[in-house]
């Protein structure tokens, strides 16, 4: 039972970024694939701050008893630093939700033939039926899919990597110069998202090592499929560079079976990112405005309808550097926090 929760957190921390981060292809191509060896370096650096920020969360909320984003950033920043972040954290949710839903209508495109639009409306009434569930619907959808995802990515990549013919590495040009500075960004702007959950999700905590737990193993299944994912990419970048599903295509050429079996993580992940970043947005908003949860969810499932059509590469090229910088001063922030906890928190917590 001890370490359930921090399991719980771990998948609901891995797939909230999945979607967001990895498994379209189209994240790890613009941020790690030009840099080569050196890329892969940087999409494991990656991974340590995902465990590193994962953990020092958790260990901060369940240290200070908080479960809204809204009051861990006023927490950390005070009143004004801490009203400005999570306005702007809120803001990028909403972006985020849109960039899935966007992720879904160019996967129902590239993938199935089918109208752009028809995968955009589909995916939002999904997300709208398990946010009718609120929390609980979003842990359980996590709980059951992060698996499956982590293990089917890494089928598909590894098995596409082994069976390539190219053996050079990519030259593309990358949106961030610096393989090292690419690797915080990238961590940082999906920390924009993780955040919110994780502090939403530490109340499923009941310790310090389930706090550890969670940070740690979701770190490390982000790093062990972004590198596996990444490998396909590496040998097939001229046929990709400019594919809105990079993914989509490489797998495309290997058979029904893994076209099939990527296109079902694919789906699972950009689902279980929309959600948890919708629901994100409508825990903090309902927190300060007195609304029925369920309206807004249905707006913010029009939101995305209408966002979406702005394009997914457009948002991972343009809108996720600018809210990265934010997730960067975030991290920073709370890692010099977490670090000052045995001190600072001596004497006001009780022994896990």
């Amino acid at each position: 039972m001890e370490k359930r929760g921090g399991l719980k957190i771990a998948c609901t921390y891995t797939a909230v970024i999945l979607g967001a981060g990895f498994a379209s292809g189209q994240e790890i191509l613009k941020y790690f694939v030009g840099y080569g060896i050196s890329g892969a370096i940087g999409l494991a650096l990656a991974g340590v701050l995902f465990a590193l920020a994962g953990w020092a969360v958790l260990d901060i909320c369940h240290r200070e008893k908080i479960h809204d984003y809204g009051t861990l950033m006023h927490h950390l920043l005070g009143n004004g630093l801490g009203r400005a972040a999570e306005m702007v954290v809120a803001a990028f949710l909403c972006v985020l939700f849109a960039t899935m839903i966007a992720a879904a209508g160019a996967t129902a495109k590239q993938g199935f033939n089918l109208p752009f639009t028809a995968g955009v409306v589909a995916a939002a009434a999904l997300c709208f039926a398990v946010l009718l569930f609120d929390l609980d619907g979003v842990i359980r959808l996590n709980a059951i899919l992060a698996p499956f995802m982590v293990v089917g990515g890494v089928t598909v990549g590894v098995f596409t990597f082994l069976n390539g013919t190219v053996t050079t590495f990519s030259q593309v040009s990358p949106v961030i110069p610096g393989w090292a500075l690419a690797a915080v960004v990238y961590a940082s702007y999906n920390l924009v998202t993780g955040i919110p959950v994780l502090t939403a999700s530490s109340k499923l905590s009941r310790g310090k090592r389930q706090n550890m737990l969670g940070g740690v193993l979701g770190g490390a299944a982000l790093t062990l499929l972004g590198l596996c994912l990444a490998l396909p990419l590496y040998l097939h970048y001229k046929e990709v560079i400019s594919a809105e599903i990079p993914l989509l295509l490489v797998v495309g050429g290997y058979g029904n079976i893994f076209t099939g079996l990527y296109l079902t993580v694919l789906i699972c992940a950009i689902f279980t990112t929309a959600a948890s970043s919708a629901f994100a947005f409508i825990d903090w908003f309902c927190a300060r405005i007195h609304i029925n949860r369920k309206v807004l969810a249905a707006v913010i499932c029009v939101f995305g309808i209408v966002g979406a059509h702005v394009g997914f590469s457009n948002m991972v090229s343009y809108a996720y550097p600018v809210f990265g910088l934010l997730g960067l001063f975030e991290i920073t922030v709370i890692l010099l926090s977490w670090r000052k906890a045995p001190v600072a928190g001596k004497k006001a917590v009780e022994p896990c």
